[in-house]
């Protein structure tokens, strides 16, 4: 399955685990939470909505279990236990993913509290090993590329800068995305110590 796809899939089904929605608002709000850069469309959206209720993942439901007020006409859809199961499914997969693997533990980490403390660490801390690995491998090809003499002597000087500063920024990027894993790791082995206590 396509990354785009699996990452759809699984907010949807992690948005109606909080609460039955009205399709148009779980569009809404999964377009939020991902940005406008990669926002579902609503052609997208429909035919997600609809395999997935074909799929017996989601049904519909009545307009009375949604929690928010609704200003205009539109399906209420709700998650099945067959829907719950896969929702877990999805967040414990750490190797079907085709694409970064990034982009879909970012959904994950919303969802964290749906999972038992210790799935919530086994999560984090492969995610962890995933940008430790990244970062290594940064820093290493911009090291390669600073001390290669014919590397500096083929590339006209500002050339050569650009690609040195892009590769820092990289690593910062990386840097930054590890340093935010760490602090879900202390988050996640806190909640296995209350777990314990």
């Amino acid at each position: 399955m396509k990354e785009g796809m699996l990452v759809n899939e699984l907010l949807v089904l992690s948005l109606l685990l909080h609460w039955p929605l009205h399709a148009y608002k779980l569009a809404k709000i999964a377009n939020n939470i991902i940005g406008p850069e990669e926002a579902v469309s609503r052609g997208t959206l429909s035919s997600l909505l609809t395999r997935l209720e074909q799929a017996g993942l989601i049904i519909p439901a009545e307009v009375e279990t949604v929690p928010f007020p609704s200003d205009r006409p539109s399906r209420v859809l709700a998650i099945t236990p067959k829907g719950r199961e896969r929702f877990f499914q999805l967040m414990l997969d750490t190797s079907s993913h085709t694409g970064p693997y990034s982009k879909l533990f970012h959904i994950k980490a919303l969802h964290l509290e749906f999972l038992p403390p210790e799935h919530q660490l086994v999560l984090v801390e492969h995610y962890l090993m995933y940008c430790q690995r990244h970062l290594h491998s940064k820093q290493t090809q911009a090291q390669e590329f600073a001390n290669s003499l014919l590397k500096q002597e083929q590339l006209h000087p500002p050339f050569r800068q650009a690609v040195l500063d892009l590769m820092q920024r990289k690593i910062e990027q990386w840097q930054s995305e590890l340093a935010w894993a760490q602090s879900l790791r202390v988050h996640a082995v806190s909640r296995l110590k209350q777990q314990h206590t």
